[in-house]
C-alpha cells in the first residue's frame, strides 16, 4: 500500500492469492482513506494514522510533492514515518501466518523500528513514539503490538517490492536517502525469514523476484538461501548448470533438506549432463547422504550403463533399495523377473493341451532359434508343436522348482526353467525331467513374449524296451522307433486325416504337404500314389469348374509328383500347360503329358485326353486314324459322356463315307444323351439329318431344342436354322432370331473333368 494523498491510501495486490478485503469488499487493488478495516489471512486490522506529533525535518527548498496528493505546503514537510498506522489491538500467535509472511514467535533482533516522537537534530537518531494506546503496565500487550507492526511492515514491504520494485527504483532510492538523513532505522529482515519470504514468492509464481532477493544471500554462503536460488532460477527459465551446482553446495554444506531437490534436478529430464558421468556421481553423493529418492535414477544408470559401466547386480540392489522406499516404478522393475519366469512356466504347461491356438500367447515368432527351427515363421512354429501333439497324443508335463533369471536388461530376460515330462503313444511310454532355456522380451504392449528356447533331456525310464524310441537330447527329437510297417501306418494315417474333407473345404495345401513329405520319406513305396492321384484329380476338378488356379506353386509339386509316377499329376499338369495356369501356355507339352500319362498307366481317362488331342489336332498335328485306333475299339459300347462323345465324333467321320454307321452314330450319343446335353445336340442332328421319316426328323428337331435349353450354344444355333428353313418345324422367322441372339450372348459351359462322370 502506499498514499496518494493526505488520508488516501491506494492498496494493490499483485497476484490473485494475495487478494484482501477492505470494509468487507474484497479486490486485488482499491484506493481507501483512513480510518478503514483491512482483512488478509483470515484476520482483520483496524488501520488508521498514527497519533503523536509528527516530526518534522529539515527539506531543500524545491522538493516536489508526492504523485497524486495536495501541494505541501513551504517549510518542513511531515517525515515518512508518519505514515506508519497505529498498532491493533490484535495479539498474533507464535509462527502465525499473516498473509503470506510467516510472524515469529518473538521480534527478530534488528527489525524494531524506532518512531520520531520529538523534534530532533538532523545528526541524531529519532527516538521511538510510543503510541498513546499502550501502557508500561502491560508488558505483554507493548510485545504483541510490536510484533504485529513488525508483520505489517514486512507485510507492506513485500506487497510494495512485488508492485514498484521493477518500475520505482528511484524512490527506493530516495526513500533510503531520506532515512540517511534523518538516521532512522530501517526494518532489516534476518536471513531466515528473507528466505522465507522468497519461498512465498515462488509459490505465488515470482521465480525472478525471488532470486534477486536471495542471490546476496547466496553469495554470502547461506544454505537455504542457495536451496532457494536454485529453485527460483530452475523455475524461471531453461535448465542451466548452476542449478546442480547451487543445490551440490548446499547438500555438501550439510543442508540435508536440500537432497531431494538436488536428486530432481540431477536427474531432471532438461539437464543436459543428466547421463554423464558427473551426474552418476552426484546421485551416488545424494545415496550417501542418506537420499533415498536418489536409488531409483542410480539403478537406471546401472542397468544402462549411463555414466557408468553396466552392472545388472548393482541395479538391482538400487532398485531393491527404492521399492523399499516405496518407488513404484523400483517395484514394476523388480517385478520383471517373476513376470518373464511365469510366462515360461505357463509356455511348458501349455504343451498339454490339445490345441496349439494358445503358443500365440507365449511366443514371439521370427526373432530367435526356437528348437531346431532358426527364426520360424508362426505358421512353421506352429507344425513343429502339432507334429509333437501328434507323436505324443497323451503327455503330462509339468514345470519343477528351482527356476532361474538372468537379466541381460529389464525387457530382455534369460530364463532357465527345469521340467519333468512322461509322453505315451500306444503302449511306448518315455518319462524323464528336462531344462528349458528361453530368452523373454518385454514387446511394445508391456507383454513377455519367448524369443528363442532351447532344451535338453534326460529319460529315466521307456516303455516297453528301450529299442522301440529314438535316442534323442530334446523333447522334440523323442520319437518312436517305428518299423517300416509301422512307419508307411502312420504315413497314411496322417495323409486320411488331411484328405478328409476335401472336397468341402477344397484347402489343397496342407494335403500336398503330407503326400509330398510321405513321397519323399517313402521313395521305395507307392502307398502315397493313389492319394495324390485323388488330390490331383481333386484339384483338376476345381480347376475345370472355376477356371483358375489358386495358388502357382502348387505346379511344382503337381510336376514331383508326375515325375514320381503319379498318373493324374501327369494329367493335371497337362491340364496346366493347355490352359497357361501356374506356367506357360504350351499345348505340344500339354499334349506329350497326355501320352506320357497314358503310356505310364493305360489308364482310361489318359486314353481319352490323350486321343481327344490327337482327333482335335491341339498343339500337335491332326490324326484321326490314330485317334480312332485309340477310341472306336474301347468306346464306342461306352457309358462315359466323355467316352462315348468322342467316338459319336469319330464314328460320324465315317459315317459320312458308309451311311449305314448312322445308327451306329445314334446309338452311341443315345447312351449318354441324357447326362450329357452336347450328346444330346448331336444324336438329334443325325436323326434331323439322317431320320427316313417325319416323325424322325420331328424326334430330333425336339432333341435339339432340348439341348438349346440346356445352354448348349451349338444346338441354339441349329434351332435357328430349323425354325428359319422349316426343318423338322414350322418356319418361324421370329423364334429364328431369337435363338440366334441368344447363341449370340451366351457363353460356353466350362469344360467337366473326366472323373466327374461315372458309367
Amino acid at each position: 500500500m502506499y498514499r496518494t494523498g493526505e488520508r488516501t491510501f491506494q492498496i494493490i495486490g499483485v497476484f490473485a492469492a494475495a487478494q484482501f478485503s477492505v470494509n468487507g469488499v474484497i479486490s486485488s487493488e482499491l484506493e481507501v482513506k483512513v480510518p478503514f478495516k483491512f482483512g488478509i489471512g483470515g484476520e482483520v486490522f483496524d488501520v488508521d494514522l498514527a497519533e503523536g506529533e509528527e516530526v518534522l525535518l529539515q527539506e531543500p527548498e524545491e522538493v516536489e510533492s508526492d504523485a497524486g496528493a495536495e501541494a505541501a505546503p513551504a517549510g518542513p514537510r511531515p517525515s515518512r514515518r508518519g505514515y506508519l498506522l497505529k498498532p491493533i489491538t490484535l495479539k498474533p500467535r507464535a509462527g502465525q501466518r499473516v498473509g503470506e509472511v510467516i510472524i515469529a514467535a518473538s521480534p527478530p533482533p534488528g527489525t524494531e523500528v524506532s518512531m520520531p516522537s520529538e523534534p530532533q537534530a538532523a545528526s541524531q537518531p529519532a527516538r521511538t513514539a510510543e503510541p498513546a494506546e499502550e501502557t508500561k503496565s502491560a508488558p505483554e500487550e507493548e510485545e504483541s503490538s510490536k510484533l504485529v507492526l513488525v508483520g505489517l511492515l514486512l507485510c507492506g514491504a513485500m506487497i510494495a517490492g512485488v508492485v514498484y520494485w521493477p518500475h520505482h527504483l528511484d524512490q527506493i532510492s530516495e526513500t533510503r536517502q531520506d532515512a540517511e538523513a534523518q538516521s532512522v532505522a530501517v526494518p532489516v529482515l534476518q536471513p531466515e525469514a528473507t528466505v522465507r519470504a522468497c519461498e512465498d514468492l515462488l509459490q505465488l509464481g515470482a521465480p525472478r523476484l525471488a532470486a534477486q532477493v536471495l542471490m546476496p544471500l547466496a553469495e554470502k554462503g547461506n544454505l537455504a538461501a542457495m536451496q532457494q536460488l536454485a529453485l527460483a532460477l530452475r523455475a524461471s527459465g531453461q535448465f542451466g548448470e548452476e542449478v546442480v551446482i547451487l543445490l551440490q553446495h548446499a547438500v555438501e554444506g550439510g543442508r540435508r533438506e536440500a537432497l531431494r531437490d538436488f536428486v530432481n534436478v540431477v536427474d531432471d529430464a532438461e539437464n543436459p549432463a543428466r547421463y554423464t558421468e558427473g551426474a552418476f556421481k552426484q546421485l551416488q553423493l545424494a545415496a550417501r547422504l542418506g537420499e533415498t529418492s536418489a536409488w531409483m535414477p542410480l539403478g537406471e544408470r546401472y542397468e544402462l550403463g549411463n555414466g557408468t559401466a553396466p552392472d545388472m547386480k548393482l541395479a538391482l540392489a538400487a532398485f531393491e533399495k527404492a521399492r523399499v522406499a516405496g518407488d513404484k516404478r523400483a517395484a514394476g522393475k523388480l517385478s520383471a523377473r517373476q513376470e518373464a519366469m511365469d510366462r515360461v512356466a505357463a509356455y511348458v504347461r501349455s504343451l498339454n493341451e490339445v490345441s496349439v491356438a494358445t503358443l500365440l500367447d507365449h511366443v514371439a515368432a521370427g526373432q530367435g532359434k526356437f528348437f531346431t527351427l532358426d527364426h520360424p515363421p508362426m505358421e512353421v512354429l506352429l507344425r513343429q508343436e502339432e507334429e509333437m501333439r501328434a507323436r505324443w497324443p497323451l503327455r503330462r508335463i509339468g514345470v519343477v522348482a528351482g527356476a532361474q533369471a538372468e537379466l541381460k536388461t529389464f525387457d530382455l530376460i534369460k530364463v532357465t526353467q527345469p521340467f519333468q515330462f512322461e509322453v505315451q503313444r500306444g503302449e511306448r511310454i518315455a518319462r524323464g525331467k528336462g531344462v528349458l532355456v528361453c530368452s523373454v522380451q518385454r514387446d511394445v504392449a508391456d507383454h513377455w513374449r519367448i524369443t528363442d528356447a532351447s532344451d535338453t533331456i534326460e529319460v529315466t525310464e521307456l516303455l516297453p524296451t528301450k529299442e522301440q524310441f529314438v535316442g534323442a537330447e530334446s523333447l522334440r527329437e523323442l520319437k518312436p522307433a517305428f518299423t517300416h510297417a509301422e512307419q508307411v501306418d502312420e504315413a497314411r494315417l496322417e495323409i486320411l486325416e488331411q484328405m478328409h474333407g476335401l472336397e468341402a473345404t477344397e484347402d489343397f495345401k496342407p494335403a500336398l504337404t503330407v503326400v509330398m513329405n510321405a513321397m519323399y520319406e517313402f521313395p521305395e513305396d507307392t502307398f502315397w500314389q493313389p492319394f495324390a492321384d485323388k488330390l490331383c484329380d481333386r484339384m483338376a476338378r476345381q480347376l475345370f469348374k472355376s477356371g483358375k488356379w489358386l495358388d502357382a506353386a502348387w505346379a511344382e509339386q503337381v510336376h514331383q509328383f508326375g515325375e514320381h509316377g503319379s498318373v493324374s499329376a501327369m494329367l493335371l499338369e497337362g491340364h496346366l500347360y493347355a490352359a497357361g495356369y501356374g506356367c506357360t501356355r504350351n499345348a505340344a507339352r500339354s499334349v506329350a503329358l497326355y501320352q506320357k500319362a497314358f503310356e505310364a498307366g493305360k489308364r482310361r481317362d489318359a486314353r481319352f485326353y490323350y486321343a481327344e488331342a490327337l482327333f482335335q489336332g491341339r498343339g500337335v498335328p491332326q490324326d484321326i486314324e490314330k485317334a480312332g485306333a485309340l477310341v472306336l475299339a474301347f468306346m464306342s459300347r461306352s457309358k462315359h459322356p466323355l467316352e462315348a462323345y468322342l467316338a459319336a465324333h469319330l464314328l460320324w467321320r465315317k459315317a459320312e463315307h458308309d451311311p449305314a454307321l448312322w445308327q451306329d452314330v445314334y446309338d452311341t450319343l443315345s447312351r449318354v444323351a441324357n447326362a450329357f446335353p452336347p450328346a444330346k445336340n448331336l444324336a438329334g442332328m443325325v436323326l434331323l439329318n439322317h431320320g427316313q421319316t417325319t416323325k424322325e426328323r420331328r424326334t430330333g428337331f425336339a432333341a435339339i431344342k432340348a439341348a438349346a435349353d440346356e445352354g448348349v450354344v451349338e444346338a441354339m444355333k441349329s434351332i435357328s436354322q430349323c425354325y428359319l428353313e422349316g426343318v423338322g418345324c414350322e418356319k418361324d422367322l421370329h423364334l429364328a432370331t431369337f435363338w440366334k441372339q441368344k447363341a449370340m450372348v451366351t457363353e460356353p459351359p466350362r469344360r467337366r473333368h473326366y472323373t466327374e462322370f461315372e458309367e
